[in-house]
């Protein structure tokens, strides 16, 4: 575990804008779906939001997990997040920070995800720091990952809107477990989503989660109304959401919401608690794909593997590939702002 902060920060951090006052000097915060009622003195599950003499505040507001050296984030490629129909080929600067909202016993984040903010090194970060790495590392956007971005909702607002200022598109990575406030408040500064969707079992999802499934599946539904770009990631994780019937449960709702949704099956690698499971079979995601192609969904990915087949994207009509892909690296094949040969609408975000 990295050192605690030196003194450099006190956490007092800033006044929340995503919260309901109770009785008394209890608090709701109504960022993320937990909704937690704090009494003065108490901290959210996140434990980054934190009731103080009756206002909620956030702890982690400015502080990210991150070097101390150089421009401030990490440059990865669009692709990574997994988002492949947006901007591809352009690069995104990553940012995270301490502590989640959820307790996956999987996480292969754990080091910061389980972490309260004084036990790890944070770095100050403002909105407009932010912004300038990126611009002085080449990068075209920013992306909030890593942690669940929910729980520091206000800094992502301030650092998107700040991110659209300069020109800059902004980018989350999420378990979705967010509420229709954060999405009405910090929405209109997002241009895309990735929203991973862990199993499609209730009870699993609450034991190896520590949160319910519906809220993030309420989420899926909200974003997909709203102009936000959004892709989906679901986890297959052997003997816990990889039964074949769960998986066409799966596949049946997300083209039941919208066929073009683009979604990302992704191989499971043993982590924290969860180490006495084997990586995902290969056999197994390719079942998963097939299953999502009979539920009639155009875009379908297998993800955590090298392999251009079940990375790139093909036109679902005439199966012309339009972006060909090997693990990270992609090469427009057919210009997004044009209509494929055969007619059919481009589905990618240029």
């Amino acid at each position: 575990m990295s050192s605690p902060n030196s003194g450099a920060t006190d956490l007092a951090g800033v006044t929340a804008t995503l919260v309901r006052d109770l009785a008394g000097d209890t608090v709701e915060c109504t960022a993320c779906a937990h909704r937690c009622e704090l009494d003065s003195g108490q901290r959210g599950v996140c434990r980054v939001r934190e009731n103080v003499d009756g206002e909620l505040r956030l702890l982690t507001y400015g502080l990210v997990y991150d070097t101390p050296y150089g421009p401030p984030g990490t440059v990865d490629p669009v692709e990574k997040k997994p988002l492949y129909h947006f901007k591809p080929g352009t690069d995104i600067l990553s940012f995270g920070g301490a502590s989640c909202n959820f307790a996956c016993k999987f996480c292969q984040n754990n080091h910061i995800a389980f972490s309260d903010p004084e036990e790890i090194e944070l770095r100050e970060v403002s909105p407009e720091e932010a912004v300038a790495s990126a611009r002085a590392q080449g990068a075209d956007g920013i992306a909030w990952t890593y942690n669940e971005p929910t729980i520091y909702a206000e800094y992502v607002r301030d650092g998107a809107r700040a991110a659209h200022e300069e020109g800059l598109y902004t980018g989350l990575v999420t378990n979705g477990y967010f509420t229709e406030e954060f999405l009405d408040e910090v929405g209109p500064h997002i241009d895309a989503m990735n929203i991973d969707v862990k199993g499609f079992r209730e009870a699993p999802h609450r034991k190896f989660m520590g949160a319910t499934l519906q809220p993030t599946l309420d989420s899926v539904e909200r974003v997909q109304a709203r102009d936000i770009h959004l892709e989906v990631t679901y986890l297959v994780i052997p003997d816990l959401t990889d039964d074949p019937e769960e998986l066409q449960e799966f596949t049946n709702w997300v083209a039941d919401i919208d066929t073009t949704i683009p979604v990302h099956f992704s191989r499971f690698h043993p982590d924290h608690e969860m180490t006495d499971r084997p990586p995902t079979p290969i056999e197994t995601l390719e079942r998963a794909h097939e299953t999502a192609v009979d539920a009639g969904l155009e875009y379908i990915y297998v993800g955590n593997i090298r392999s251009q087949e079940f990375n790139s994207t093909y036109c679902p009509e005439c199966g012309q590939t339009w972006i060909r892909r090997t693990g990270f690296d992609s090469t427009v094949v057919t210009d997004p702002s044009e209509s494929c040969s055969c007619g059919r609408e481009v589905d990618i975000v240029p």
